[in-house]
């Protein structure tokens, strides 16, 4: 008997280990096709111009501006992206535009499954429960339910046994290569599963796989034998399937020196209860030389995301103004400073921490 249990054992990590050669064998193998990714989707790169434009124009307060240019934008692409509709919305709301606001509402709603914050940021603020019961009524359903399920499962499969990499990290491995590989077929047969198939998250940011996409960039940065997702996300942004800010995140963290300077430019905000608002609201921005500023620039422009200087607006915006719009490059990190530090005290933590970044000034943007 424990003979018959030691084979069985043998078996199944033979068997395992053939599964994942297999695996990476095709995870690698998928990028051939890929690689021959262009960025020639005009109708997708106007589309991320005019959306752009459009939140410019919030950030200016003319929401009328944004609503014409949401509208304009939303020709140009199969589904827009759930954040692009959000803003839409509260555009169209505040300037007025009430039919459109609906529209973009029932938009949101039959491409959603959870629609507590969407409810809770509109109603009993923009429009009463009556308005709401309607659109739930004409709600349909506009996203694969079977496929988002799946991928509500490869989340699932992404965590097991994280963060136990000492004891488990052959195991979170293997799933994530099976992950990876599924994501590589589904997008051979339909296209990058993207907003199109799935509908939109809670957050309406992303989908449940985007994880594994973290995981791998976070892989390869480490191991330049993982596959490169330049290609896969090249594709996916040029068929209008994957924001491009994310696509810039993923190959930052890939850290491929030779891909360029895919910068996220990521700000910041220091704050203390003693401190003016003045410094408290104050935006910080990476430090970046003119080289790498422009080189982030021409990289950013390649892949249809925002201009360092909009995303130092977009910034700004976010962090004085109380609507709660979505910017998708905008990453700002809110640092609360210990509470029991004196105003002195305080103000020479201030300093310091931010004696390597450059302020936020809205006439002296690069």
């Amino acid at each position: 008997m424990r003979i018959t249990i030691i084979i069985l054992i043998l078996t199944i990590q033979v068997s395992c280990k053939n599964r994942n050669e297999t695996n990476i064998k095709s995870e690698n193998s998928a990028i051939t096709e890929l690689a021959k990714c262009n960025y020639n989707n005009e109708a997708i790169t106007k589309y991320h111009i005019l959306t752009n434009k459009a939140e410019i124009a919030i950030c200016d307060g003319d929401f009328d501006r944004a609503s014409k240019n949401y509208s304009l934008a939303f020709r140009e692409i199969k589904k827009p992206f759930g954040p692009d509709v959000y803003n839409a919305a509260l555009s169209n709301q505040l300037s007025n535009n009430l039919d459109e606001r609906n529209l973009n509402l029932q938009l949101l709603i039959n491409n959603s499954d959870d629609l507590s914050s969407l409810k809770s940021i509109f109603v009993n603020t923009y429009i009463d429960e009556n308005l709401w019961d309607s659109f739930i009524e004409k709600r349909t359903t506009e996203y694969d339910s079977r496929l988002r399920n799946e991928f509500k499962s490869i989340w699932e499969k992404d965590q097991l046994f994280r963060p136990m990499y000492d004891t488990h990290d052959d195991t979170i491995q293997a799933n994530r290569i099976i992950n990876m590989n599924r994501i590589l077929s589904i997008t051979d047969s339909l296209g990058f599963p993207s907003h199109i198939e799935l509908g939109f998250r809670k957050s309406l940011r992303g989908q449940n796989h985007d994880v594994v996409l973290v995981h791998t960039a976070q892989r390869r940065s480490g191991d330049k034998n993982i596959i490169d997702l330049e290609p896969i996300l090249c594709k996916a942004v040029n068929e209008g399937r994957f924001d491009p800010e994310q696509a810039i995140s993923y190959l930052h963290f890939q850290n491929d020196k030779d891909k360029g300077n895919f910068e996220v430019y990521s700000t910041w905000q220091y704050r203390h209860h003693l401190l003016p608002d003045s410094l408290n609201n104050k935006i910080w921005l990476p430090n970046l030389n003119k080289e790498k500023y422009e080189s982030a620039n021409r990289i950013r422009k390649k892949w249809n995301g925002d201009q360092l200087n909009d995303i130092a607006t977009k910034s700004d915006f976010n962090s004085k103004s109380n609507i709660p719009f979505i910017f998708t490059s905008v990453m700002t990190f809110v640092e609360n400073m210990p509470p029991d530090l004196t105003l002195e005290e305080a103000l020479e933590q201030y300093k310091m921490t931010t004696s390597d970044k450059r302020p936020f000034e809205k006439s002296k943007i690069r």
